[in-house]
């Protein structure tokens, strides 16, 4: 005699229209399915149910800069990750989800103030550090691991090295020519911090600035004439919002020598209104083909935050570290590529943007 090799007898299929009256789920005409998947089916329907419910959350919260992480989230239980209720807590504590591994792992912004809460009334532990017990998320799947693996990467062991300046010195350029600094990226960096001297001891600097981007453009009509030294750093965000910054590179050099006599430049002195978008600034009416731009904390622009040069009437500020809770002013000075005109009045700005919901109350 054979033996049965099956513990347990293989369940009766049932036609899908019974199916369909038991659990609501329907696979055609003369299909067959048996109990155990039609409940399985049923289960993860209700699960997907749960997940579309707490998609506007987390996807509006998505939008947002990854940079304003400041917390990892263990939720230990799946219902509670997507149950409306604990959403809305989220949204009411002021949480902000902007990575997710679901179900049981999400990194996001959290006010210190929501950890007491999000632990008693959820047992969901909010972790601000680097994790080195990874034996609690390992009973919680692989995707767990992946994601302590993710946040301890926002921690830095080492000090950043110092960028490679990519642009060669300059001895002498064409009078009038655009000239570029350029230096590698340095992986992790948010910012770099640039300093342009008139001596290569940078004992008094002549202008510095954060950038979002690893270049600068030097526009010869904003300068006087003469020979220049700069340098750059990389500045890191760290996860609870601390920055560390390399050391500077080795100097380089570059050299300005304007096509004519140094004038100003002849134009109105239009008002010219700065505004935030999107991760930028933007500014108009337009009427030089070349603007230098400024952002300040202080109204006296005695130490502006970025200071750059442009041949657009728009520059990306996304990656700045910038405050939404903050005012800044903002200023731009044109030119014709032959000589620079005059500061346009300043422009009180803030890139606090609010969200849809607040956006439909005002209406």
């Amino acid at each position: 005699m054979k033996k049965n090799f099956l513990k347990t007898p293989l369940a009766p299929l049932e036609p899908a229209a019974n199916a369909s009256r038991r659990y609501g789920i329907s696979l055609g005409d003369g299909g067959l399915m048996p109990p155990s998947l039609a409940a399985k089916r049923l289960w993860f329907l209700t699960g997907l149910a749960a997940l579309l419910m707490a998609v506007p959350v987390f996807r509006a919260a998505a939008e947002k800069d990854d940079s304003q992480v400041n917390a990892l989230l263990l939720v230990s239980s799946v219902q509670t990750a997507f149950d409306a209720k604990f959403q809305a807590y989220l949204a009411e504590k002021g949480v902000r989800i902007l990575g997710s591994w679901p179900p049981h792992v999400f990194t996001g912004y959290v006010p210190e103030a929501a950890d007491a809460g999000l632990k008693a009334r959820y047992g969901v532990s909010v972790y601000r550090e680097k994790i080195s017990d990874w034996s609690v998320f390992s009973a919680y799947g692989e995707k767990a691991v992946f994601a302590v693996n993710a946040w301890n990467k926002r921690f830095l062991e080492d000090p950043p090295v110092a960028p490679l300046v990519v642009s060669l010195k300059v001895a002498s350029e064409k009078k009038g020519k655009v000239q570029v600094l350029s230096w590698n990226e340095v992986m992790k960096a948010s910012t770099y911090r640039l300093q342009i001297s008139r001596d290569g001891s940078f004992e008094k600097v002549f202008l510095e600035t954060l950038l979002p981007e690893n270049s600068y453009m030097i526009l010869p009509a904003f300068w006087p004439d003469g020979v220049y030294y700069w340098r750059v750093s990389a500045v890191m965000r760290l996860n609870m919002g601390d920055t560390r910054e390399s050391e500077f590179s080795d100097a380089s050099s570059f050299a300005v020598s304007k096509a004519g006599k140094a004038t100003v430049m002849k134009s109105p002195r239009k008002k010219v209104a700065v505004k935030p978008g999107k991760g930028l600034l933007r500014w108009g009416p337009s009427y030089a083909p070349y603007y230098r731009l400024q952002l300040s904390e202080n109204e006296d622009f005695s130490s502006p935050l970025l200071d750059v040069f442009t041949d657009t009437c728009s520059y990306k500020v996304s990656g700045l570290p910038l405050n939404e809770e903050a005012s800044y002013h903002a200023r731009v000075m044109p030119s014709d590529g032959l000589s620079a005109g005059h500061w346009s009045g300043a422009s009180k700005i803030s890139f606090y943007v609010p969200d849809p919901i607040e956006e439909l109350e005002k209406k």
